[in-house]
This record gives structure tokens, C-alpha cells and sequence, in this order.
């Protein structure tokens, strides 16, 4: 099999694409956007060694991390495990599908995780009905998501002070950029998948790392029972979404117009409306990436760099 053939195998999301996104997956394989699985293999034992390092400078080796029954919180889960941290898995129903907590369960114990249960539904509901006295339009499904994510937040952190660790942030490349999180509701304070691609890297790791293959060929979703699937909210599987994200992500000129000019060349109107949703979403969501957004000092404007050169001394 070739390196298409793997991606196209195990990428997760909806229905075929069409050749438009085939042809660019090939230029971007060419180009090396795409590593083959050789190469991945290096980049996730990197990222192992980076934890071990990291635990070792912060004399820290406990992490808690939630186990929704995706395949980012296992694959988080399996790389802290493999660089030698005690991994305290969590799973947080909140109203969940059955299904989807047991399959949280399911990774905890194939990946041989500490395992915790805590069931938020009350705590949600408590909230529910505490927003909605003051709140009348508060009942809509967003919401409510963060809400969800936050509660879960606070139960996490609440559990890594008890074991004296820290929280691991299971968020991918793609949802960053789609700002596909809630703000104090997703990240926590170690990211070892922050800058992998959903539809490649991170089931192709998952593989690797000896995740379930049920949870690697699940239908990604939010968990927070907002819309079906990932793909509904972005108007495209996270392929499609990845090709076009890296497309603009390496053009020549980083501007918002050579975007435009880049977008303005596809033929087909339906890439084109796919490229104007993840423009959209990229550029709409940058408030997420830049927070907190601090007003610098009218006076002693270097005190930033200043502090960030101190942290990295340190």
C-alpha cells in the first residue's frame, strides 16, 4: 500500500472525497506535509522523550486525563503511559450515551491506565437550572457544550492536585485551528498532540501506540452532544479539512489575501465552499489561540519578553 492508500484506510470522518482533494493529497505526500508511517514512528518517540523530559525537569510524573472514548484522549493517554508517567484515566458522563462512557472505560483498561469514574450529570443540571433563573435563552446546545467541558475541567484539576500532577491537554492540530474547543473547558497543561493532524497523524500514532481500533475508526464527535459528528459542525470530514488547512498554512505569502487569491483559484464550487468554511473557522476562532489577549503596559512595554525570557531561563 502506498501512503495514500494508509491515509485514505484510516482517516476518520464521513463518505469518499472527491478527486480535487486527492490530487492535492498527493502534492502535499510530495511535499512532506504527509509523513509515511517510518517517519512517524521517529516523530512519536520524539514526542515520548519530550515527556520524559518534561517530567524529569518539573519533578512531576502523574497526569489525569479524560477519557471521553475518542481516539485523542487515548492516544494522549498511551503516549504519557509509554514515557513513564502514572496516568489517572477519568471518564465524566454527563447525560453521555452509554456507549460512548463504556468505550472510555474500554481505553483505560487496554491501555492500562489508573481508572476514575465521575458522573457530572447532577453538577450539570445544578447549573442548568441555576443559568436558566436569569438566563432565558441559556438552554442551547453550545452552551450547554461548555458548560459540559468546563465541569469536566474543574473535576480534572481537582483530581490532579489530589495526586499531585498535572492535566493532559488532548486536543489536535485540527481542532486548534478550527477552534474546535471550549476556552477553560478543553486544555489542560501538557499537550503532546497539539500539532498533529487529525486525519493522519493522530490515528496513524493511535496504531502504533496500540490504542483499540474501535476507537480509532469511531465517527469522531464532540462528545458534548452538540451535532452528530466533528464533520457536521465543519461542513467536511477532517481530511478534506487538513489538506485545505495545510494548503493555506504553506502558501508562499502568509496573508490573508493571498488565502483569498488561493481560494478564488478552485474550479469546483463545492472545494470552494469547504475552503470558505475553514477560512472562516480559522480566521473566527483566533481570539481562542491569542487568550488571554493582554494589554501590554503603556509604560515598561518589554515586561512580557522579559518574563518569557526568564521562563525559558529557568
Amino acid at each position: 500500500m502506498t501512503i495514500i492508500d494508509d491515509i485514505l484506510a484510516i482517516t476518520p470522518g464521513e463518505g469518499e472525497i472527491s478527486d480535487w482533494f486527492i490530487e492535492r493529497l498527493e502534492v502535499l505526500v510530495d511535499q512532506g506535509y504527509f509523513l509515511p508511517k517510518k517517519k512517524l514512528v521517529k516523530v512519536t518517540e520524539e514526542i515520548i522523550l519530550s515527556l520524559k523530559d518534561y517530567s524529569k525537569k518539573h519533578g512531576i510524573n502523574s497526569v489525569v486525563i479524560g477519557q471521553s472514548g475518542g481516539i485523542d484522549s487515548a492516544l494522549t493517554a498511551a503516549l504519557f503511559k509509554q514515557a513513564g508517567w502514572e496516568v489517572h484515566g477519568v471518564t465524566m458522563p454527563i447525560h453521555q450515551i452509554d456507549s460512548q462512557t463504556q468505550q472510555g472505560i474500554e481505553n483505560i483498561d487496554a491501555l492500562r491506565l489508573e481508572r476514575h469514574h465521575i458522573d457530572l450529570t447532577t453538577q450539570f443540571d445544578s447549573m442548568q437550572y441555576t443559568l436558566g433563573a436569569y438566563d432565558t435563552s441559556y438552554k442551547g446546545l453550545q452552551r450547554q457544550g461548555n458548560i459540559k467541558a468546563r465541569l469536566r475541567m474543574i473535576a480534572l484539576y481537582n483530581l490532579a492536585h489530589e495526586v499531585q500532577g498535572c492535566v493532559g491537554s488532548t486536543d489536535n492540530f485540527s481542532e486548534l485551528a478550527a477552534g474546535f474547543w471550549t476556552l477553560h473547558g478543553d486544555v489542560g497543561d501538557v499537550a503532546p498532540i497539539q500539532s498533529l493532524t487529525k486525519s493522519w497523524e493522530v490515528p496513524a500514532m493511535a496504531l502504533y501506540m496500540g490504542v483499540p481500533e474501535n476507537t480509532i475508526h469511531a465517527l469522531p464527535t464532540d462528545g458534548l452532544g452538540i451535532s452528530n459528528s466533528d464533520a457536521d459542525q465543519l461542513g467536511m470530514n477532517y481530511l478534506e479539512f487538513d489538506i485545505l488547512l495545510l494548503d493555506m498554512l504553506n502558501l508562499p505569502e502568509m496573508s490573508e489575501q493571498s488565502i483569498l487569491e488561493y481560494i478564488n483559484t478552485i474550479d469546483e464550487q463545492d472545494v470552494k465552499d469547504k475552503a470558505w468554511l475553514v477560512f472562516n473557522r480559522v480566521k473566527g476562532t483566533a481570539f481562542k489561540r491569542a487568550n488571554p489577549y493582554n494589554i501590554v503596559h503603556p509604560v515598561y512595554c518589554d515586561r512580557f519578553a522579559q518574563l518569557n525570557k526568564l521562563d525559558r531561563s529557568l
